[in-house]
């Protein structure tokens, strides 16, 4: 009998301890396999309740995975407008998969590469340009050159791009006002 007893206690699910992952490809197997799991715990949940959910989770590879019901676009527009009507199942026809999703958070990364690379550009040709001179420095003189990019809301973006813009032309001018003056030496 104590033979019986010692075989159940080691049979079946190990309890395992809750801990950070420290391999990244364990990381991505874990999260392919929890995130399967999570999203049909919500389903369940979903059906038994009669409860609408939505779930967004971001991948240890920066990929999108969403799970709705009745779908993620009708949720997450009733919680944000505060309500609890959902919008017929017609509109989630016409909103993005997570792949679209995924595709446009790639290119939003790729882009905020490119706008920093101009962002350093610009900064060097200061450099180049502000020998004494103080004739760029109004376009500049409400922005804070220590703001990390990453931190800045929409608003303060579109006035830095303003800025960026702005400096660039004036950049040009005092290009060509350097190119002149080099032109008329002798």
């Amino acid at each position: 009998m104590d033979m019986v007893n010692q075989r159940k206690k080691n049979m079946g699910r190990k309890k395992i301890e809750i801990k950070k992952v420290e391999k990244e490809s364990q990381k991505q197997v874990t999260f392919s396999k929890r995130r399967q799991g999570l999203f049909r715990k919500a389903s369940e949940l979903c059906v038994l309740c009669d409860v609408h959910a939505a779930i967004i989770v971001f991948s240890p590879g920066d990929k999108l995975f969403c799970f709705g019901q009745p779908d993620t676009y009708s949720v997450l527009n009733s919680y944000i407008k505060g309500t609890t009507e959902f919008e017929d199942s017609k509109v989630a026809e016409n909103f993005l998969t997570y792949q679209d999703y995924n595709r446009q958070y790639v290119e939003a990364q790729k882009m905020l590469e490119m706008e920093k690379k101009k962002l350093e550009d610009v900064q060097n040709l200061a450099k180049i340009f502000n020998k004494g001179g103080d004739w760029w420095n109004d376009s500049i003189d409400d922005m804070r050159w220590n703001d990390s990019i990453d931190d800045m809301s929409s608003d303060q973006l579109e006035q830095f791009m303003i800025s960026i813009y702005e400096l660039r032309r004036k950049l040009v001018e005092r290009a060509d006002e350097l190119v002149m003056k080099q032109s008329a030496m002798p």
